[in-house]
This record gives structure tokens, sequence and C-alpha cells, in this order.
């Protein structure tokens, strides 16, 4: 699902490209209960800010559903290596 909706173009598995890696991200919210619904908005609506000036971009055409099951993929990943 993330590479049919182009988030790889954006994101690597582990470490930064434009945006931040899946294992940062998952990393920074490990322990925030709110996490995969907010990211999921995160998604959809696009930010900017959390990451430094990196914008993310909306990605309306991704619905809700697979919105909360990449949140969901990306807080799984595991820790980025030291």
């Amino acid at each position: 699902m993330a590479r049919r909706n182009a988030c790889m173009a954006c994101h690597g598995l582990v470490h930064k490209q434009v945006g931040p890696g899946f294992a940062q991200i998952a990393q920074r919210y490990r322990n925030d209960a709110e996490a995969p619904v907010r990211l999921a908005a995160k998604i959809r609506n696009g930010s900017v800010g959390t990451w430094g000036r990196v914008i993310m971009p909306r990605q309306t055409q991704v619905s809700e559903a697979d919105a909360q099951a990449l949140a969901r993929w990306v807080l799984s990943q595991p820790d980025p290596p030291s």
C-alpha cells in the first residue's frame, strides 16, 4: 500500500529521504496512544513543521481506511539501528 500510494517517493523504510523514515516515525510515536489517529489525519490532510520545514503534502487519494492502515503499519516498524 505504501508503494502503491507513492509514500516511498519521500520516505525510506529506516532513514530520512525527503521526509523521515518510517522507523524514525515509529520511534518518535511509539508510546503515543493517539498516534494512529493523528498520523492517519496527517497522511490525508498533510502537515508541516513536525520534522523541521519539510512539507507533507495532502494525500487525498488515500481513503480514510487506507490512511488508518498505513498509519498502523508505519507505527509497527522497528526502531532504526543506532
